[in-house]
């Protein structure tokens, strides 16, 4: 599936558009009919006039406005009427791909909006047809898939990651074992620097700080009441003297009797690279 992304600020078009409600397999017969009344009225002389499906979610369900962008503003007659497509900020797919690949397209379309700090807002999503996949032999298609988005406010999201990663006092650090599975096991930690670094206490034999000597990548997950934070970057070993002498505990004792010195006493910092974020219903990806 070839494609390019971008974000952009669309202005307002006018269009001329038959309402399609009903089996979707139909929509071929919608496209035919309003094809024929634009050609009856000169529009598809203008190659710059291009096909529109703008999808709905109302009380019947979905339903499809097939239509065409045109340069000025153009009467409906009948069943056709006329329409705009708004302005605003849109995620933007182009699309070079045959027609049974669209619905693939679409949900390609709502991850990479995700990644690109934004969701999805109020209003109508549409796809503008560039090209006839009829003239094309293998029936394959220039399509732009179009999603009314705002940004996503990342520093407030990472704001109430940080107080959500303050309130639990577990989380999940993963290595890589050597046949190159992930290692995921529960951990205290004891210190964190927003999220963005991570301490942890464990022991300079365990499975983990022998995984990290040979693969330092890492994940970490921490969760509460729904929301959920995933992290993925690299493990450092700690041989700094003051900082494992600062991050010491007296209930570490119990686990490195020899105390600050005892060989089995390793501090692990994780630091971040790339976040997943699951937090007030709002799904986002972003680099740390």
């Amino acid at each position: 599936m070839n494609y390019t992304f971008e974000l952009k600020e669309l202005q307002a078009e006018h269009i001329v558009y038959l309402h399609h409600q009903g089996d979707m397999n139909q929509i071929p017969d919608t496209i035919g009919k309003l094809m024929q009344w634009a050609d009856l009225k000169g529009l598809m002389a203008n190659a710059e006039n291009k096909l529109v499906s703008i999808y709905q979610q109302g009380e019947k369900g979905m339903s499809t406005d097939i239509g065409i962008i045109v340069s000025a503003e153009v009467e409906g007659d009948g069943q056709v009427s006329k329409g705009s497509l708004p302005e605003g900020l849109y995620a933007i797919g182009h699309f070079e791909i045959g027609l049974g690949e669209i619905p693939s397209a679409w949900s390609l379309m709502y991850t990479l909006t995700s990644k690109h700090q934004c969701k999805p807002r109020q209003g109508k999503s549409f796809e503008i047809y560039q090209s006839d996949p009829n003239q094309h032999p293998q029936g394959i298609c220039l399509l732009d898939l179009c999603i009314p988005v705002q940004m996503i406010d990342l520093d407030s999201i990472e704001k109430k990651a940080t107080h959500l990663l303050a309130e639990c006092d577990t989380i999940m650090l993963a290595s890589v074992t050597e046949t190159g599975y992930p290692r995921p096991v529960p951990i205290g930690k004891i210190k964190a620097e927003g999220i963005s670094s991570i301490w942890i206490s464990t022991g300079t034999f365990s499975d983990k700080t022998i995984q990290f000597q040979a693969n330092p990548k890492a994940g970490v997950c921490f969760m509460k009441d729904g929301d959920s934070v995933i992290l993925t970057g690299k493990v450092e070993i700690v041989s700094d003297m003051e900082i494992k002498e600062a991050l010491w505990s007296e209930w570490m004792f119990a686990h490195f009797p020899g105390g600050v010195t005892d060989p089995n006493y390793c501090i692990l910092k994780f630091t971040s690279e790339e976040a997943t974020y699951w937090i007030d219903n709002e799904f986002v990806k972003a680099s740390i």
